[in-house]
């Protein structure tokens, strides 16, 4: 890898813990400030998914592919990562789920703290899969944008998993160190999927729909949801807007 590609991973990886420093500033966020944020995050993830994964997958797919096979080669892909992040969700709960109540699903002799943070940790990484495919598809710019993206929407999420954390008796820091810990999982995600897109000249449109399948499963079944069963739509809708123009943003600028 790259030392761009390597430091961006990091960064990503890392950005989970910075989110999680206001825990030793503030004792509480309202549910509306963490609404707009983690609306932020879903705004990033959703634009990125398009714009660094699956068009690009698309695009890729007609240089290698005859036109006959390209989309459906693309959208197989992207099924085949949306289904294979549903299967290992059957064995870890819903972050979200465990933070704010209990999940009858899951309760066998592990702690809820320790579900958390594995639960977080799956969460995190088809995150650090796009972005180690972002890199490795040979384009450093969009490899770069993803990094960027994914650090920001790890921000707020980390805020959620430390206040998660704090909320069943850990200590400031330990709330912080696990929340550090469980993105640390995206720099060894992004390891598997940058040299996934080398094995050859074909694997790389599937290898970026695949990566953009498996974030549309956490946009869609994880944070979506949980952002407008609350009674404020209006904070998420803003967060959500607001994270896809920063995206977009990105894009234009990297």
């Amino acid at each position: 890898m790259t030392s761009t590609a390597i430091l961006g991973t990091l960064i990503a990886g890392l950005s989970t813990g910075l989110g999680a420093l206001p825990i030793y500033f503030k004792k509480d966020f309202s549910k509306q400030s963490l609404d707009i944020g983690l609306g932020f995050s879903a705004g990033i993830m959703l634009v990125a998914s398009f714009i660094s994964l699956i068009l690009p997958g698309l695009e890729e797919a007609r240089k290698v592919y005859s036109d006959s096979l390209s989309l459906p080669i693309v959208l197989g892909s992207l099924v085949l990562g949306y289904l294979f992040i549903i299967l290992i969700h059957e064995f870890l709960p819903h972050e979200h789920v465990l933070i704010k109540g209990k999940d009858p699903k899951h309760q066998k002799n592990v702690s809820r703290v320790t579900l958390i943070v594995l639960a977080i940790a799956l969460h995190n990484f088809p995150e650090g899969l796009a972005v180690g495919v972002g890199f490795g598809s040979g384009n450093e710019s969009s490899g770069l944008s993803l990094a960027i993206a994914i650090a920001l929407q790890n921000m707020p999420e980390g805020l959620v998993v430390a206040f998660g954390l704090l909320s069943e008796g850990s200590s400031k820091n330990k709330a912080f160190l696990m929340a550090l810990l469980s993105g640390l999982v995206e720099p060894f995600a992004a390891v598997i999927g940058y040299f996934s897109t080398h094995v050859s000249l074909y694997s790389l449109p599937i290898a970026l729909s695949f990566a953009g399948g498996t974030m549309l499963f956490v946009i869609c079944q994880e944070m979506l949801p949980e952002l407008f069963r609350q009674g404020h739509e209006r904070n998420a809708t803003l967060g959500v807007i607001s994270g896809v123009t920063t995206m977009l943003a990105i894009d234009f600028y990297f």
